[in-house]
C-alpha cells in the first residue's frame, strides 16, 4: 500500500514539474546573433577592415621588399662565391645576417601591430553594438540572445526563425547615423543691391 502511494505521489510531481517547465519555456524568448557578421558587415565595419586591408597590404610589400633584397644578397654570395676575396665574402654574409634579423623583428612587429589593430576594431564597434542589442531585446521581449559566432558558447543549432543578425546590423547602421552631429552650414549672407546706373561711376568733369 506504502509503495503504491510513494508511486503515486512520484507520477504526481512529475506531472507538476512538466506543467511548470511548459509554462516556464513558453514564457521564454530566445535569440541568435552572429556578432562578427555584425561586425565584419556593418557600415563602420565595412569602412575599418577596408583600412585595415589598406595598411595590411603596404606592409605586406614593405615585409616582401626587405625578403627580396635578402634573396638578391644570397643569390649573389651564391653565384660570385669563387670570385670573391675573403673580406668582401664575409661582409656579404655579415650584410645578410643582419638583414633577415631585421626582417624577422619586423615580422614580429607587425604581427603585434596587426593582431591589436584588428582587436581594436572589434574592441570599438562591439562596445557600440551593446546598447543596440539589449535595446533591441528589450522592445521585442527577448530572455536570452545567444552569440553564434562566440565557440565558447558552443552552440550546434539555431532556428533561422529566432536569427536577428541582419536586424542588428540595420539597426546598428542606423545609430550610428542617428548619433553623428549634424553638420553646421553657414547662413548665406544676401548679396548687395546693384547700384544705379546714375551712380555707378562718377560723371567726367568737363572743361
Amino acid at each position: 500500500m506504502n509503495r503504491k502511494l510513494l508511486f503515486l505521489w512520484m507520477i504526481l510531481i512529475l506531472l507538476m514539474f512538466k506543467n511548470s517547465f511548459a509554462q516556464n519555456t513558453h514564457a521564454l524568448k530566445f535569440g541568435s546573433l552572429n556578432v562578427f557578421r555584425v561586425i565584419v558587415e556593418c557600415t563602420e565595419g565595412k569602412q575599418a577592415n577596408e583600412d585595415y586591408q589598406k595598411k595590411f597590404e603596404a606592409k605586406r610589400d614593405e615585409l616582401g621588399r626587405k625578403q627580396k633584397a635578402i634573396q638578391d644578397l644570397q643569390q649573389q654570395l651564391q653565384t660570385q662565391s669563387n670570385s670573391l676575396n675573403d673580406e668582401t665574402r664575409v661582409a656579404l654574409s655579415k650584410s645578410i645576417e643582419t638583414k633577415t634579423t631585421d626582417l624577422k623583428r619586423s615580422q614580429e612587429d607587425a604581427e603585434k601591430e596587426f593582431s591589436s589593430l584588428r582587436n581594436e576594431i572589434f574592441n570599438r564597434v562591439g562596445a557600440k553594438l551593446v546598447p543596440v542589442v539589449q535595446q533591441y531585446a528589450k522592445e521585442y521581449n527577448f530572455t536570452v540572445i545567444l552569440d553564434t559566432s562566440n565557440q565558447a558558447s558552443q552552440v550546434v543549432y539555431t532556428d533561422p526563425a529566432i536569427e536577428i543578425t541582419d536586424d542588428i546590423i540595420k539597426r546598428f547602421d542606423a545609430s550610428q547615423i542617428s548619433s553623428k552631429p549634424p553638420v553646421l552650414v553657414a547662413p548665406k549672407t544676401a548679396a548687395d543691391p546693384p547700384l544705379p546706373k546714375d551712380s555707378a561711376a562718377p560723371a567726367k568733369k568737363t572743361n
